[in-house]
């Protein structure tokens, strides 16, 4: 992002708030899974968050898929969506887990 490589920053970031929910266990670590599919589960267990989350999931798929040229104001989204998400308070089921999948 320093560089201005807007597409590079953006998906670089989204991977990283996805690894971050994965440390805090609110999505299981699954190889494969698509940005939309993190977008919903981790959803699940942080609703309020469910807009910016599929915002985000977008915007990474336009950069990496679409071809679409990354832009500060992308990646600024998701920035802001990383430090609030870094806050935020999972909604928790009757069994005391997040909504992530578990056995």
């Amino acid at each position: 992002a320093s560089q201005g490589h807007w597409a590079q920053a953006v998906q670089e970031l989204m991977r990283a708030v996805m690894r971050a929910l994965e440390e805090r266990a609110l999505l299981d670590a699954r190889p494969g899974r698509t940005a939309d599919e993190a977008a919903g589960e981790a959803a699940a267990a942080l609703p309020a968050y469910e807009d910016r989350l599929r915002a985000a999931a977008r915007d990474f798929d336009d950069v990496t898929y679409g071809g679409r040229a990354g832009d500060e104001d992308s990646y600024r989204r998701l920035s802001t969506l990383d430090q609030d998400l870094a806050h935020a308070q999972p909604l928790l089921t009757a069994s005391g887990t997040s909504g992530s999948s578990r056995p």
